[in-house]
């Protein structure tokens, strides 16, 4: 007698079924097809939009599974960092945030290699449920929200096209930043709606979906792990060819990880305009955090990829056109780069107050004004600026400035700014708006250093509409302060190496901090896994580059010529560029001073050891109490 299959057999075969070549091809075929077309109408009309994308979605690798993992009790662990182990390896890890009123506590598409939810486990007491398959999961959320955008997926890559698709002179490509962790849409796009039908009468515009691992991979790699540069590169490429548009009528946006991507994808078009608004500059830097530390950071691709701060450099060498937003209160961010900067062909930069988050929505109107500047190309216009007052405030200044005869299309929304020169490079200094509407002043967030600023070169007051009208007029009077908010440092904003023999400088800027460093570093074991850093007091030209403790890879020997101040953030740069777990920090006596010390001691890094060391291998009875503080709690060790 013939013995039927269980019926979970049955299902998990007709399951394996519905993901296969044939099948997954046979469906996005259908979902291709024009949004009106029958077939269409028919799957949405029956709520299968949903399981059939799922069906669609990338094929992962054999024995590679999507995994949707829900985290009960959360309120429980609000602000602690969790990690999901499958076996003893970390699969993703996060820290807890409140998901959407009303929905469960969600991170969907992990990736992992078994099918068996009994394989896993968290580190946190909390309850959690685990489902996992050969489909992508998504929500209803995010299925509302690609109709709304009109997001289609081309095979792997997933984009929405607006204005003209016919017969486009330009084309205007963007890419978008990260949403919430917990969010229900977890892959939106750039679609920047405040431009119209007819702003982009002449201009095709691409706006991509990072629809990729939980919340996106920078567009670097499938879920699979795959390179996609080839994938998105060919999208992009064949809009150009076709449309025959002009190398220079190419525009690529983006903000926060948007920007980075943007900056990876103009690779290849040297002729286009970069509008970027607070990209990450090192992703693996950027990653050590707990957002990212058990999941993008962990993600060798990252490591692997070509840096957007490298990348940027060559751009800035080839005098590419690019105008970047930033903020000095963005130091994971900026990697010390964008705010040091000068003198360079074809860059502008605009320098926003406030947190990272907050930059692209306050500078939002000339964000769109440059944009629409690039859709319709219009002349300057001129205004009239009837005087300027200076404050110093320590090492800092501001501004407040006065028109004359303001137009009245100028009290409206739009982003004013000073304006200058850094060499060749043009910078804006972002202002606001007062009670009265023809004085403009700088607040508490928006401050003017003269020690990379170079007051003396800002001349110009600048509007930018978000029409893409521009006005500006030349300042009646210098900037000019004296004492030491005067000193105008050589700052080089110079890259950081493992191989340095030869002693090189290096900057850290962190808001209104500043710290200058002489370092020398190389690799002395090849089978290391530690990066050993040692403060000295004097000069590193004649140190030794030679490991004091057993087990580094490399060693890097630091001087500092602001009293130990950012050194934590410089031994943190390292060890990232290290690509090594171990991080050593040897400090000779009179290095640095004991606050120094204790922030090393403190460095948001897994496994770090701090060793007080002098010529006599202790240290001296002058010890500080907070020396004494840490050596008593075991942040510090005496050496010998």
């Amino acid at each position: 007698m013939r013995m039927r299959a269980p019926r979970a057999s049955l299902r998990a075969r007709a399951a394996s079924l519905v993901y296969t070549a044939p099948v997954r091809g046979a469906l996005r075929r259908v979902m291709e097809a024009p949004a009106g077309a029958p077939v269409r109408r028919a799957v949405e009309a029956r709520g299968l939009e949903g399981q059939v994308r799922r069906a669609m979605s990338e094929r992962l690798p054999a024995g590679s599974y999507y995994a949707k993992l829900t985290v009960g009790d959360w309120q429980r662990y609000r602000g602690r960092s969790f990690r999901l182990y499958q076996g003893a390896e970390v699969v993703y890890g996060n820290e807890i945030e409140p998901p959407a009123r009303g929905s469960a506590l969600e991170y969907r598409n992990i990736v992992v290699t078994s099918p068996d939810p009994k394989d896993f486990r968290l580190d946190i007491d909390a309850p959690f449920s685990l489902k996992i398959g050969h489909g992508a999961f998504t929500t209803p959320q995010q299925v509302t929200y690609d109709a709304q955008y009109g997001v289609e997926q081309h095979g792997d890559v997933f984009y929405s096209v607006r204005g003209n698709t016919t017969n486009p002179t330009r084309l205007l490509v963007t890419f978008p930043g990260f949403g919430p962790s917990t969010s229900r849409v977890s892959y939106a796009v750039s679609y920047l709606k405040e431009l119209t039908d007819e702003d982009l009468a002449s201009t095709m515009m691409i706006c991509f979906q990072d629809r990729y691992l939980v919340s996106g991979s920078y567009m670097l790699v499938d879920n699979g792990g795959r390179p996609l540069y080839d994938r998105v590169h060919a999208v992009i490429d064949e809009a150009v060819q076709r449309h025959g548009i002009a190398a220079g009528d190419v525009m690529f946006f983006g903000a926060s990880k948007g920007g980075s991507i943007a900056i990876s994808y103009a690779r290849e078009f040297p002729a286009a305009r970069l509008l970027l608004a607070v990209p990450q500059m090192n992703l693996p830097y950027y990653f050590n955090k707990p957002f990212f530390k058990d999941s993008l950071f962990r993600h060798p691709a990252f490591r692997e990829a070509e840096q957007p701060q490298d990348l940027l450099r060559r751009y800035f060498a080839e005098g590419r056109t690019i105008d970047y937003f930033y903020t000095n209160d963005d130091e994971l961010s900026n990697h010390s780069l964008v705010e040091l900067v000068r003198d360079v062909e074809n860059l502008t930069k605009y320098r926003v107050g406030g947190v990272h988050g907050a930059v692209a929505k306050n500078a939002l109107p000339a964000i769109l004004g440059l944009i629409r500047g690039f859709l319709a190309p219009r002349a300057d216009r001129s205004l009239t600026c009837g005087g300027v007052r200076t404050f110093v405030e320590g090492g800092s200044v501001r501004l407040q400035v006065r028109l004359d005869g303001l137009d009245e299309k100028l009290t409206a929304r739009a982003s004013w700014f000073v304006e200058g020169s850094l060499g060749r490079t043009r910078f804006l200094q972002i202002m606001s708006d007062h009670r009265y509407p023809f004085v403009k002043y700088m607040d508490a967030t928006q401050r003017l250093s003269p020690a990379y600023d170079r007051l003396a070169d800002i001349d110009r007051l600048t509007v930018v509409l978000p029409s893409g009208d521009r006005y500006s007029g030349p300042l009646p009077e210098a900037i000019a302060v004296g004492g030491s908010a005067a000193a105008d440092l050589e700052l080089d904003p110079a890259p950081l190496r493992l191989d340095s023999d030869a002693a090189s400088a290096y900057v850290v800027l962190d808001d209104d901090r500043l710290g200058r460093f002489r370092y020398r570093s190389r690799e002395v074991a090849a089978e290391g896994d530690a990066l050993e850093v040692r403060l000295v007091a004097g000069p590193v030209d004649g140190v030794p580059l030679e490991a004091e403790l057993p087990g580094a890879r490399y060693v890097a020997v630091v001087e500092s010529s602001d009293d130990g101040e950012l050194v934590e953030l410089l031994a943190l740069r390292l060890v990232v560029a290290a690509g090594v777990d171990t991080l050593r920090v040897v400090v000779d006596e009179g290095a640095v001073p004991p606050e120094a010390v204790r922030r090393v001691a403190e460095l948001g890094w897994d496994d770090v050891r701090v060793v007080l060391a002098n010529d006599d291998g202790v240290v001296g009875n002058d010890a500080s109490e907070e020396l004494a503080g840490l050596i008593s709690a075991g942040r510090v060790e005496v050496a010998g």
